[in-house]
């Protein structure tokens, strides 16, 4: 009688986990078709500034419901981190924020990217490489129509004593990019508000329809640095660029020029009667 109870209670028992197990699974199955599976995502561990660079202590992975990824979110369909995701993750480093990530906030494709023009003048100068500025005017900026993103030479306006007869230009640098043009890195971020002077509303322009800047940005290594600095040392217009094109990468051999080399050997006879007429 007592193995005939225990025997009833046991499979009672079974029935019951059974029963409780089904209806877990129909929540459970019911939950994934309203929410969908779950999915790893990418959330900010603390507030990101824009044009912040990115590195692995910045973000980590959650897992949510697919339902509640946002749309061009980065995220895993695995639920949990294989060596996969590791790479993907590293790869991430060195991203650049296009705008301001609050903690918690899930990362997505649209808030990184690759430090470009796009993402102001630090994160886009190469390592090892320095950014400096050079004054430009209309005549030594071609016309104002560099932009970023454009290659040039810069060639160098030296006096060497002894008046204008003794000035020697030099081509000192050749295919260097141009990183800013003024106040222009942007495209689509960077803007500038004037005031019109008729109606005194203000106005909003996009950098780059800016023609009032004075100076240009190039990206070179430290020791053309020094020498653009030196050249710059000798006063305005010291410095005059010269647009080449962007598939253009060829270093031509140039040597220094004065204003002999351009005469040729008409530098000879235009001194001659001069310094006879200096002898009377």
């Amino acid at each position: 009688m007592d193995n005939r109870a225990l025997t009833l209670s046991l499979v009672m028992a079974g029935i019951a986990i059974y029963f409780m197990y089904s209806y877990v699974s129909s929540i459970e199955d019911a939950a994934r078709k309203e929410y969908g599976t779950k999915v790893l995502v990418l959330k900010a561990k603390r507030d990101i500034k824009e044009q912040e660079s990115i590195d692995e202590t910045m973000f980590e992975l959650e897992v949510i419901p697919k339902r509640f990824r946002e749309p061009a979110s980065i995220y895993f369909e695995k639920s949990e981190a294989d060596k996969e995701t590791t790479k993907s993750l590293k790869e991430l480093s060195g991203l650049v924020a296009v705008v301001p990530i609050k903690k918690g906030e899930q990362l997505t494709h649209n808030k990184l990217t690759e430090p470009s023009i796009r993402t102001g003048l630090a994160p886009q100068v190469a390592p090892g490489r320095r950014a400096i500025s050079i004054p430009v005017s209309e005549v030594t900026g071609v016309s104002k129509l560099v932009k970023p993103g454009d290659r040039v030479d810069v060639i160098a306006i030296l006096d060497i004593g002894g008046g204008r007869e003794n000035k020697v230009a030099k081509t000192i640098l050749q295919d260097v990019v141009v990183l800013s043009v003024g106040r222009y890195v942007s495209n689509n971020v960077a803007r500038v508000v004037d005031v019109d002077s008729i109606t005194g509303r203000e106005k909003v322009r996009p950098l780059s329809e800016d023609a009032s800047f004075s100076s240009v940005s190039l990206e070179v290594e430290p020791v053309q640095a020094q020498a653009l600095a030196l050249v710059m040392a000798n006063g305005d217009n010291a410095v005059s660029l010269s647009l080449r094109n962007n598939d253009d990468t060829d270093r031509v051999g140039l040597g220094a020029m004065n204003l002999g080399d351009v005469l040729g050997p008409d530098a000879a006879r235009i001194r001659a009667p001069a310094n006879g007429g200096a002898r009377r």
